[in-house]
């Protein structure tokens, strides 16, 4: 299976990252019987795969490196603004999914 990152999937990255961050945050923050190792583990659980798999495979890509002189090849430069923009979509949509989710879920404290 080969994926391809797009602006849909990095779109979609960013909402499935924010659509279940906060709610994780509020019931982590909720956990008091966690050790600090548990809760770091738990932590580290989630952003391995709601963040760190889904940015690599959906909004980075697996293609070749970025040469170190990537500034003087067009070809190169082409590819790094096309990264950008996914990675732009990504921001976006996780902000804007987390503003809204921010809205309807109840506060802490």
């Amino acid at each position: 299976m080969n994926i391809q990152p797009s602006l849909g999937t990095a779109a979609a990255a960013g909402a499935w990252l924010a659509l279940w961050g906060v709610p994780f945050e509020l019931w982590l923050d909720k956990q008091e019987g966690l050790s600090t190792l548990q809760s770091n583990l738990l932590l580290l659980g989630f952003g391995l795969f709601f963040f760190l798999l889904p940015a690599y495979f959906f909004v980075l890509g697996r293609g070749e490196p970025f040469e170190w002189d990537w500034m003087f090849d067009p070809e190169e430069r082409a590819r790094q603004a096309v990264l950008v923009k996914r990675m732009g979509a990504w921001f976006l949509s996780g902000g804007v999914v987390m503003a809204i989710w921010s809205i309807f879920l109840p506060t802490t404290g």
